[in-house]
């Protein structure tokens, strides 16, 4: 697989339903993002995966896989009858089922874990982006701006949401306490905190140090949607570019998902990302160092976060600095953004689909 040169992905054209369907489909099927995702619409308005790679059929004979048309939590919310037949046809057919499972709440695909945590392996899975707009074009005219090492503490910024109500916090510490308490015995489920818990944890030991200083905005609810952004977005999205850009790092923490938009976001505007790793499979680590554009610090090291930022930036030359916000944009445009994923996906599906 496959058979030719171009991948063919089958699709049932009588499962078109209403729904926001995977944006592998949209060439074909069109941007199903509204105005209310404003964001989101933009991106996929601008960028589409790379038709000549693969293209969509309705002759289940030729195609190397089944796709399923929208993305899994949106079936295991809305149409569970629908996901079934997509998994039958694939058997039946002797195909593998290609499923897009990004999204920020996820659902065991086919009885197997799933969530993108290290210890939690998966068979099949080919760990991808989110969708991410290049926000250097999108906000800043395409210029790459190199930032120059500083002398003294570093600064490292953070824009986002990072804060939850009480009765908020109160509801996830009593959801998660299972995880919780199995995290006593074996630390690597402490990883599965919610993310903005780690934000805040993180915020907070930055905040107390003298090893660092922190350029903070943070809110109160998730600005990507109008829906829930406390301001405008554009607004909202502007102060978030200007936070990472007038700062020596950005800190980057997981959402609720065991995945940020924020990396990739950070990347596109050629700065040096302080990853807190909670246990996260990267996506096409097996081709991307990450090392070379990040600082990646241990979920369990976060206490330590402030001092470990301090000496990288103690110990790296001007001359690493600004090579790694160079890889860093380099790295978002050969591999993160939505036109250059389906070359590096492609590669990846034969020997992920022999181990369904």
């Amino acid at each position: 697989m496959p058979r030719h040169l171009l991948l063919r992905l089958y699709v049932n054209p009588a499962w078109r339903h209403g729904g926001l369907h995977t944006p592998l489909l949209n060439p074909w099927w069109g941007n199903p993002n509204e105005d209310v995702s404003l964001f989101a619409k933009e991106m996929f308005d601008t960028y589409q995966f790379d038709t000549s790679l693969y293209t969509v059929t309705d002759d289940l004979q030729q195609a190397d896989l089944v796709l399923a048309p929208y993305k899994h939590q949106w079936f295991m919310r809305h149409d569970r009858a629908l996901w079934e037949e997509c998994v039958r046809t694939a058997e039946e057919a002797g195909l593998p089922l290609l499923v897009d499972g990004v999204g920020d709440v996820e659902y065991p695909v086919v009885a197997r874990n799933a969530g993108g945590y290290r210890f939690l392996p998966e068979k099949g899975r080919i760990q991808v982006p989110p969708p991410s707009d290049d926000l250097l074009e999108r906000v800043c005219g395409g210029q790459l701006r190199i930032r120059a090492k500083s002398a003294g503490k570093p600064v490292v910024g953070f824009a986002g949401w990072a804060k939850l109500s009480l009765k908020q916090s109160l509801r996830t510490f009593v959801k998660e306490l299972p995880v919780r308490l199995r995290g006593i015995f074996d630390s690597r489920y402490r990883a599965m905190t919610k993310g903005v818990f780690w934000r805040r944890r993180a915020i907070g030991i930055l905040q107390r140090s003298e090893k660092a200083v922190l350029n903070l905005r943070a809110r109160g609810s998730f600005s990507g949607s109008a829906k829930t952004a406390e301001a405008g977005m554009r607004e909202l999205r502007q102060q978030m570019v200007e936070t990472i850009l007038q700062s020596d790092y950005a800190l980057e923490v997981r959402g609720d998902a065991n995945d940020a938009t924020r990396l990739f976001e950070i990347l596109s505007l050629g700065r040096i990302p302080v990853i807190v790793d909670t246990e996260r499979n990267f996506p096409f680590s097996d081709a991307v160092d990450y090392s070379s554009f990040a600082l990646i610090v241990d979920f369990r090291d976060i206490r330590r976060l402030p001092e470990i930022v301090a000496d990288f930036h103690a110990r790296v030359t001007p001359e690493r600095y600004e090579e790694m916000q160079k890889n860093a944009r380099k790295a978002f445009v050969e591999y993160f953004r939505i036109d250059a994923q389906m070359r590096h996906i492609v590669v990846q599906l034969p020997r992920r689909a022999s181990t369904t």
